[in-house]
Parts: C-alpha cells; sequence; structure tokens
C-alpha cells in the first residue's frame, strides 16, 4: 500500500483481501471461509481480523509492505567482505 496524503492506493489482491475480511468481520462469512477464500490460514484470518480492530485501515497488510533488506550490500552492489 501506497499512502499519498489521505488517499490508500492498494493492488487488486489487496482489494480482495479488504473485502473478504469486512465480510468475515460482519459475519456474512466465517473466519474458515475467508482463510478458503484468500488462501490464508484460520490463524492469519485471526490476526488480521484481530490488527484491523486495532489498528483500522493500518492494518490491513499483512508483513512488511514490500520493504526489502539492505543488510549485505553496498552502494555499488557489491557484497561486504
Amino acid at each position: 500500500m501506497v499512502r499519498e496524503k489521505d488517499r490508500v492506493l492498494m493492488s487488486g489482491k489487496e482489494l480482495r483481501r479488504v473485502h473478504v475480511i469486512r465480510q468475515a468481520m460482519e459475519k456474512p462469512i466465517t473466519q474458515e471461509k475467508a482463510g478458503e477464500l484468500l488462501r490464508l490460514t484460520d490463524r492469519q484470518i485471526r490476526r488480521l481480523l484481530r490488527r484491523v480492530e486495532q489498528e483500522g485501515d493500518r492494518g490491513w497488510s499483512i508483513g512488511g509492505g514490500g520493504s526489502h533488506r539492505t543488510g549485505g550490500f553496498l552502494r555499488r552492489g557489491r557484497r561486504k567482505s
């Protein structure tokens, strides 16, 4: 997700996740069904639901939001010795 002032840009995958998780929160579908639709475990669904309840819209994404580890490389792309 990329934030531009008051807008949040999401990929199609993230939009689908929002839709399914909202349905699970409002109870038209079960957490188990949400897991099947998103190919996530029941535990991942429960964690997402809890995070969205606590953090609001910031809780939708899973993991690091596409951040990359850069620890072992210098600016020119060479590995540290």
